[in-house]
């Protein structure tokens, strides 16, 4: 299990739907749906800013992709990005590796 983060946009009919039901619990109706992919979700927060929304959660990279092939179906999101969190030791160590045997270009 990896924690995924969720940033993203409303599309005007999803802000429409605020408007009309301002008090309607987005994070409970969130932590539902995204248990129904097997994720679970650890927190959610509306923001200002770049983004609308940020959820975190803790499940699978197929998971996450799960929910944002469903909500975008929905139209109520513009944009959905999924952020996998990483351990970057493994990487760089590998990056070392490779770098051992990488030739930069070179000119005449």
């Amino acid at each position: 299990m990896s924690v995924i983060y969720f940033v993203g946009t409303y599309s005007a009919a999803a802000l429409k739907g605020f408007v009309a039901n301002p008090t309607q619990d987005r994070k409970e109706i969130i932590s539902a749906m995204t248990a129904s992919t097997g994720i679970k979700l650890v927190d959610f927060h509306i923001t200002r800013g770049m983004f609308d929304f940020v959820a975190v959660c803790e499940g699978t990279i197929d998971q996450a992709m799960a929910v944002k092939i469903a909500v975008g179906s929905t139209g109520s999101v513009d944009q959905l990005h999924i952020l996998e969190s990483m351990d970057i030791s493994g990487a760089a160590t590998l990056a070392q590796t490779t770098l051992g045997d990488y030739v930069p270009p070179q000119g005449k």
